[in-house]
């Protein structure tokens, strides 16, 4: 009795099913902590609206020294960009605040389990650099 090519199919799907998950799974073990901190000077106020494709974090309003945070889960299915657009006073600015680029996780501490933090100044958009300790502007609010 042999397997009849339907049969076949069905279980070629199956196992590529399973697999896929078990592969997407273990993707999803990677997650990121994205920090948005307000550092902008004379009390001025920070107002953050961050998304991502299919999913909207809403419109934030953050005080000098308030942050906005939201952990993602890197996987299969999972957005690996967000942005964020940021207005304060009489400027703003659409900034790209994570992408799922290893130049760019390096640069949020410990790999798989990120804390990735920006800073928003009076001259732009800072990320804090894991790997040699500092903050590094990424993003001008003119450029």
């Amino acid at each position: 009795m042999g397997i009849s090519s339907v049969n076949l199919v069905v279980l070629f799907v199956w196992v590529c099913l399973l697999s896929h998950v078990k592969y997407g799974e273990a993707i999803d073990e990677y997650k990121y902590t994205v920090h948005i901190i307000n550092n902008l000077g004379n009390s001025n106020q920070l107002t953050t609206h961050c998304y991502t494709n299919g999913n909207d974090l809403g419109v934030h309003v953050l005080s000098t020294s308030q942050e906005f945070q939201w952990t993602l889960h890197r996987g299969l299915w999972v957005p690996k960009t967000y942005w964020c657009d940021m207005t304060a006073e009489n400027r703003s600015k659409t900034v790209q605040v994570f992408y799922d680029m290893k130049a760019f996780t390096d640069m949020c501490a410990d790999k798989g389990l990120g804390e990735c933090f920006w800073s928003v100044r009076d001259d732009g958009f800072y990320m804090m650099d894991d790997v040699h300790g500092n903050w590094k502007l990424i993003v001008d609010w003119n450029s």
